[in-house]
């Protein structure tokens, strides 16, 4: 018979009555095992397990009796990884006693003594007697307040599958993990995985076959050292969002799965191709620069909607001149760097006190190079001031207008390079659109407000 903690009790229990749970509802707990394991009950029960919750203490007599079939039951359901999770409460026992006593009967499932909360679990459960084994389905109810007498494993393998729970094989399946692909953009690609019940870890990560083939080759490692180099090491579900991909490429997703051991099964993999970007007109990138020192400087890069790819940088007036607007362009193109969304980069070892083009060159969706976006800078913070870095001039060079943009424009003069004044404008605003197909191919200066000149190129 049971062990009851109170006289009063021993005395209901001589007359033949029976001690048990009086809940009828689980109450959530969050406590952890003599192992250091975290248990959160609701989790357990929210996934779709019956919880099987054996309220016991290490010197009680019953308790010694009945813990032997309960974990050899355990063993007919699938070691809590199918139907039901067993767990195991004590109110008295530390985790050294803990320990013991899971030594001693060859516990596998997870053992809560006082350290991890055992005297607070019992007392929310008002478990008057010892021991005391509940089964709680996952809609949270109570549906066995009591399961005694245990006479054998099978006391409890027909109690369990009574209300429902199937029996299981311990073990027996791969560790295994289902990839779901979540929002794909052309530069973000975003996945849930989720393991199967036999794995206890896995790694995961995303990449491009044909490189990861040469990586093989050139660390020879196979795929799935690669993976637990350097992809991210999870349990249970998680959730991830890779940023930075290129858009319209293809990418492969792959993840290795490991059982409790550590051991390592098949890379399970998902293919995902993010889709491109830009339109069928013109692509075109508008530059900010900033000076910084006279040797450093900022570039903000916007591209417009029609851009599928772009680049950006710097070069100096002198080789641009010497070289050409397109191998300029070409230079830039040919960086390694492409770019796909607005951004901006800081360049720390320029000349000092010399003239620079910013440089931006984008191509559209169909694979098109649009008008070179150029906007000049002088690297001095205190020398001459003929380039104004609060207004930019683009596209640069210009073939029928050039936009002008920055702070509030009152005025605007185009200016030659003999300093002959070809236009003169009256205006008000922070843009300015200047008509440049009638003007000869050439070097021309725009004054804002009458102030710091901008060069520009006119090339028709």
């Amino acid at each position: 018979m049971k062990k009851f903690l109170l006289l009063l009790a021993a005395v209901v229990f001589s007359f033949g009555l029976k001690a048990q749970c009086p809940l009828n509802q689980a109450v959530d707990f969050t406590a952890t095992d003599c192992h250091g394991t975290e248990i959160h009950l609701f989790d357990i029960l929210d996934s779709g397990q019956y919880v099987l919750l054996d309220f016991f203490y290490t010197t009680c007599g019953p308790c010694q009796q009945a813990t032997p079939k309960i974990a050899e039951s355990y063993y007919s359901f699938g070691c809590n990884q199918h139907d039901v999770f067993y767990m195991e409460v004590t109110p008295y026992d530390n985790n050294t006693a803990c320990q013991n006593w899971v030594n001693n009967y060859g516990i596998e499932y997870p053992t809560i003594g006082t350290d991890g909360g055992g005297a607070s679990i019992c007392n929310t459960y008002q478990i008057p007697a010892f021991p005391t084994v509940i089964l709680i389905k996952p809609d949270h109810s109570i549906v066995i307040k009591d399961l005694w007498p245990i006479s054998n494993a099978n006391s409890v393998i027909s109690a369990l599958t009574a209300q429902g729970v199937e029996q299981h094989e311990c073990g027996g399946g791969e560790p295994s993990v289902e990839i779901t692909l979540g929002d794909v953009t052309p530069t973000t690609v975003s996945a849930t995985f989720t393991p199967n019940a036999d794995c206890a870890s896995y790694w995961f990560m995303i990449g491009i076959e044909s490189e990861m083939q040469m990586w093989q080759q050139m660390m020879s490692a196979t795929i799935e050292q690669l993976v637990q180099m350097w992809g991210i090491m999870a349990s249970g579900t998680q959730s991830y969002t890779w940023t930075d991909q290129l858009p319209g490429t293809e990418y492969t997703i792959y993840v290795v799965p490991a059982d409790a051991d550590g051991n390592t099964y098949d890379v399970v993999t998902q293919t995902v191709t993010t889709p491109t970007q830009g339109g069928g007109g013109e692509a075109l990138v508008e530059l900010t620069v900033t000076l910084i020192s006279d040797t450093s400087a900022t570039i903000n890069a916007v591209p417009n909607n029609e851009t599928a790819e772009y680049h950006y940088g710097f070069i100096t007036v002198d080789y641009y001149n010497e070289i050409g607007a397109e191998e300029a362009a070409q230079i830039i193109r040919e960086d390694g760097y492409p770019e796909f969304e607005p951004s901006s980069f800081t360049w720390t070892n320029l000349e000092p006190q010399t003239y620079y083009y910013a440089l931006g060159t984008a191509k559209n969706g169909n694979d098109e190079w649009g008008a070179t976006t150029l906007v000049e800078l002088y690297t001095s913070m205190t020398g001459v001031a003929e380039i104004s870095n609060i207004y930019s001039v683009y596209p640069n060079p210009a073939n029928d207008f050039i936009k002008i943009s920055g702070e509030k424009i009152n005025t605007v003069s185009v200016f030659n390079t003999l300093g002959q004044i070809v236009d003169n404008f009256v205006t008000n605003g922070t843009e300015f659109v200047l008509a440049t197909s009638n003007y000869d191919n050439g070097i021309y200066f725009v004054k804002v407000n009458n102030g710091a000149a901008v060069r520009f190129v006119v090339a028709h």
